[in-house]
């Protein structure tokens, strides 16, 4: 009889794609094992990016309602119903160990797990641990503090907009619905931007937002990328949040970066995140409440290609540590 893992992981993709590295890793090497991801049903985002590649199971989930103190009174009893489900899909399925990357979409099967008895793993690809985490990290068999990442695509064309290798490419997203806080900052320094022959700028400003910021000269304005890795590849420097995931494939493409950490993520996670990668030398934070001084960090960059290889240097030096990270996980956890 086949032996079962289950992935937990779901809400982000934060969550979601360090889970998909492991698991890779895992299946590269034992093929003999089944790999099941578990997260909410259809809309959610780990259904859509998950079930058609792995097998899928669906549960409940409940997230922590910061802003309502009202809707938080009842999370006890829809957590417990949410638990109990998980359970019933434990029982059934009689996984070997479970692997959770955190987030409100694991908790219920970790907590099912202690209940059960089923060993489980926890990975934590942020620099602060998650409240899911931290409830279940002392029931876990090991704790593993990595942002593990897939392999990239290497070798993509260059896009359009990123043609011309002999201008300064500046990659701006703030993921797929855009970020409010990067677009003003890039709204007000626009005309410098402008007035700069030497820049190719391509700016993902998220379709609700497409209308309000025309296009300008040497700024390619755009509401989504699909071929977003060749992009990235081919940048010279990449603005954006500093999600898990985002961060980790920036590294992974070895390249530097400004973040602007979203000021309301979960215990300020994100800043975090990109304070400890501002740190190591690869990249600059500037806040979104903070005066805008990007400009000077792209002009900074632009004129001093000896700091710029410096960053890009050092980003993909911690980049081949998420790379080699899913793969030291998977042995250690098919070694236990």
């Amino acid at each position: 009889m086949m032996k079962t893992i289950f992935f937990a992981c779901g809400g982000t993709g934060g969550h979601v794609f360090p889970a998909v590295a492991v698991a890779e890793a895992i299946r590269n090497l034992d093929s003999s094992l089944g790999i099941v991801f578990v997260g909410r049903a259809a809309p959610s985002m780990e259904e859509r990016l998950l079930s058609s590649k792995y097998d899928y199971r669906q549960i409940k989930a409940v997230p922590l309602a910061r802003n309502s103190i009202i809707k938080n009174l009842f999370l006890p009893f829809s957590l417990l119903s949410c638990v109990l489900g998980a359970a019933k899909l434990l029982k059934n399925e009689k996984p070997e160990f479970i692997v959770g990357t955190g987030g409100y979409v694991a908790l219920p099967i970790m907590l099912a797990a202690i209940l059960k008895r089923i060993p489980f793993y926890i990975i934590e690809p942020n620099a602060v641990m998650g409240v899911a985490n931290k409830i279940c990290a002392k029931f876990a068999k090991k704790n593993y503090i990595a942002s593990p990442v897939r392999e990239m695509p290497q070798n993509l064309p260059p896009p359009e907009a990123f043609a011309d290798s002999s201008k300064f490419r500046i990659l701006i997203t703030g993921g797929s619905q855009g970020a409010l806080g990067i677009n003003r900052k890039i709204e007000q320094i626009r005309d410098k931007i402008s007035a700069n022959e030497n820049l190719s700028i391509v700016w993902q400003v998220g379709a609700k937002n497409l209308t309000q910021y025309s296009g300008a000269k040497n700024i390619c304005v755009t509401a989504f990328l699909d071929n977003i890795y060749a992009y990235m590849q081919h940048a010279d420097l990449i603005i954006s949040r500093s999600g898990a995931s985002t961060l980790a494939e920036i590294l992974a493409f070895g390249k530097a970066a400004v973040f602007l950490p979203f000021p309301y993520a979960t215990a300020n996670h994100q800043e975090h995140n990109a304070r400890a990668i501002e740190k190591e030398g690869a990249a600059f934070v500037e806040l979104d409440r903070e005066e805008n001084a990007l400009w000077e960090k792209i002009t900074d960059l632009m004129n001093n290609k000896e700091k710029l290889e410096s960053m890009s240097k050092k980003a993909r030096e911690l980049g081949e540590l998420n790379r080699r990270a899913a793969g030291k996980i998977a042995e250690d956890i098919c070694s236990t």
